[in-house]
């Protein structure tokens, strides 16, 4: 039950709260319903909650993909505007390294001009003279902002090679995470196919039952001689004691609303219960067992007469009865084996051929 109340939990923040938190909760989500994936819903008997939670749980990772995909595509686009950046820059260093080598060159002919006209006793010698210091010193301070120039793109085009390091290694990292994502998102389609196929067989067990119950009761009803019986047992409606200990009510008695499917309405011959596993299951009333049947996923019915009133126990592992024995009330009819925490089990009233809403004949709190 407390697994069932985080999920309820997570899922009205899923409902209500999409826009309250933060990524970190998202994937705190994501882990919990991997969790109920592979602990809860495989070990479940309840086929329709199982469909519901990986519905909720394939949502979810729906949402991580998309995110993934988006973010890695982000990343593609990164990593290739900053390979074209990476290219601009090494030509402009390129052109900038020419630039200064053939500066250099220059620089280093004019010198040496210099010094093979320099004449101190020629005064256009000294004024061509001076004009070419003058040259030489722009050109040295040129030179000095050249070197500054080269040196920043080579530490943009370092930063650049980080970056792009670190890109790269952030899109490996979102690529495999996708990876797991998806295969986790298979097995849920895979897992919501099986539980799916297992409602359909559900579905055909139940009228199974329904039909084995009839033909009982109507073969029944053909000896059926104990008046007293019935009317005795009708005096009960309201007063039957419940016949597993700490049940909790989990489908009630007549057509109610698919808990997967829209639209569609599943019909229920009696009540459904959670019960601990390991419970037995007591008769209601005294009675002559009936008929005992063994359905195809080896759970037992038990139908138990009382007049022309009768009573199912639907889904036992184990049973203490046979055909033909008389059992009174508070007697074990059968009890629950699995290695699950808790069992399903239903529990039935019928009057002739027409089945009654046990609800109403069982007394309203949970007698021991």
């Amino acid at each position: 039950m407390e697994t069932v109340r985080k999920i309820f939990v997570i899922l009205l923040l899923i409902a209500f709260g999409s826009d309250c938190y933060s990524q970190m909760a998202k994937r705190d989500e994501s882990a919990f319903f991997d969790d109920v994936i592979k602990n809860n819903v495989t070990e479940s008997s309840d086929a329709e909650l199982g469909v519901s939670i990986l519905d909720q749980a394939a949502a979810i990772k729906y949402t991580v993909i998309r995110n993934l995909k988006d973010t890695i595509s982000q990343i593609d686009k990164d990593i290739k505007n900053h390979e074209v950046y990476y290219d601009r820059l090494n030509s402009e260093l390129d052109f900038e390294k020419k630039n200064y080598a053939d500066m250099v060159v220059k620089a280093y002919r004019l010198r040496t001009l210099m010094y093979e006209q320099f004449d101190i006793f020629s005064l256009d010698n000294l004024y061509t003279t001076y004009r070419q210091f003058l040259y030489v010193k722009w050109l040295n301070d040129y030179r000095k902002k050249k070197i500054i120039r080269i040196n920043s793109l080579k530490s943009r085009i370092e930063m650049i090679v980080l970056e792009l390091e670190r890109k790269k290694t952030i899109q490996i990292e979102k690529t495999k995470q996708r990876g797991i994502e998806d295969s986790l998102l298979t097995q849920i389609r895979i897992r919501r196919s099986a539980l799916l196929k297992n409602l359909s067989n559900a579905n055909v067990v139940n009228n199974e039952i329904h039909r084995n119950n009839l033909d009982t009761i109507k073969i029944e009803q053909v000896y059926d001689s104990q008046s007293d019986s019935s009317t005795l047992f009708q005096l009960q409606e309201g007063y039957l004691m419940w016949p597993v200990h700490k049940a909790v009510i989990i489908n009630y008695f007549g057509e109610t609303p698919h808990p997967v499917f829209d639209g569609v309405k599943v019909k229920n011959d009696g009540l459904d219960f959670c019960v601990p596993s390991s419970s037995e299951v007591k008769c209601v009333y005294d009675g002559i067992v009936a008929k005992v049947t063994l359905l195809p996923q080896n759970k037992y019915v038990v139908i138990v007469r009382h007049g022309n009133y009768y009573t199912v126990y639907n889904g036992l592992d184990r049973i203490k009865v046979s055909v033909g024995d008389e059992i009174e009330r508070g007697e074990t009819v059968g009890l629950f084996t699995t290695d699950d925490q808790y069992a399903n089990f239903n529990f039935q009233v019928w009057r002739g051929t027409q089945c009654l809403d046990p609800y109403k004949w069982l007394i309203k709190y949970n007698k021991k």
